[in-house]
This record gives C-alpha cells, structure tokens and sequence, in this order.
C-alpha cells in the first residue's frame, strides 16, 4: 500500500465523487477514474469490464492474484 499527498481541496473533491458513485475506497474510485481517463481497451481487462467498481480489494486481490495489491 502507498500513501499519497493531496491538496485539502483536492481530497474533498475524491470524498465527494467517492460518495457520488458509491465506491467503497478511494482506490476504487482512482482505479475507475483512470480507466475512464485513459480508455483502457476491453481486451486489458476481459471478464472485469465495467465491474472493477463492484469488487472490493480482496476480491480483486483473489481474481487477479496479486499478492501486493491490497
């Protein structure tokens, strides 16, 4: 796990998109944003398209079996 710095303004800006769509963490909530920002390809992410929201760390942890991704 890293820890990152942010701008007052710019961590309540995270909380209130996290609340809006209704994501558990703000990894979640980074993760789908720079999905959407870099258009990543179906084909990088098969089966999870559109889900990666949906899971929580664990889940994603056991589905892509990354030992470090917490």
């Amino acid at each position: 796990m890293k820890t990152i710095a942010l701008k007052e303004k710019t961590f309540d800006l995270l909380r209130e998109l996290k609340e809006k769509r209704s994501r558990e963490s703000f990894d979640e909530l980074v993760l789908e944003l720079v999905i959407e920002k870099e258009e990543v390809p179906d084909s990088m992410f098969g089966f999870l398209k559109g889900k990666t929201g949906g899971f929580t760390s664990k889940e994603r942890k056991k589905i892509w079996k990354d030992e470090y991704r917490e």
